[in-house]
């Protein structure tokens, strides 16, 4: 009697044990790494969260070093999103803003390779930085793990 109890519990765990398994074999996160195309200066870094097998949001969104003009000068800044990206059909479209500078980063893209890599593009509009006048203009980025 004992051992059929033995075995009934050993039976019981294996059967917990794949069915959360199969539960967490449908949600990943790939993390990427990249750079704005054609600037070797620059990083974009960011992560992509799929489920069953689709890519569902982008987050930890962060570019480094972007080439960003200010007034006559040139200048590199960081930008990141610390809110998670909502894909729509591996598609993202956002624009987010920090009121403090009057900064509204537009960030559009596509997943692909079942979300292994992203490309996308980042601009934003003209805000003011220390009395200077800046802008990124629309710039392609490429990402991948």
């Amino acid at each position: 009697m004992k051992r059929t109890a033995t075995v009934a519990v050993a039976l019981l765990a294996a059967a917990s044990l794949l069915l959360a398994g199969s539960a967490l074999a449908g949600s990943k996160t790939y993390k990427q790494a990249g750079q704005i195309v054609g600037d070797k200066g620059s990083e974009v870094k960011l992560r992509v969260k799929v489920k069953g097998g689709e890519p569902t949001q982008v987050k930890g969104f962060k570019a480094k070093d972007v080439i960003t003009r200010c007034n006559d000068t040139i200048k590199r800044y960081d930008y990141e999103s610390l809110s998670p990206i909502p894909l729509h059909d591996g598609e993202f479209k956002i624009t987010l803003s920090d009121s403090s500078i009057g900064l509204e980063i537009k960030l559009k893209g596509h997943t692909k390779r079942h979300g292994k890599a992203v490309n996308g593009k980042i601009s934003t509009n003209e805000f003011e930085v220390n009395g200077k006048t800046c802008k990124v203009s629309k710039q392609k980025f490429k990402t991948s793990i």
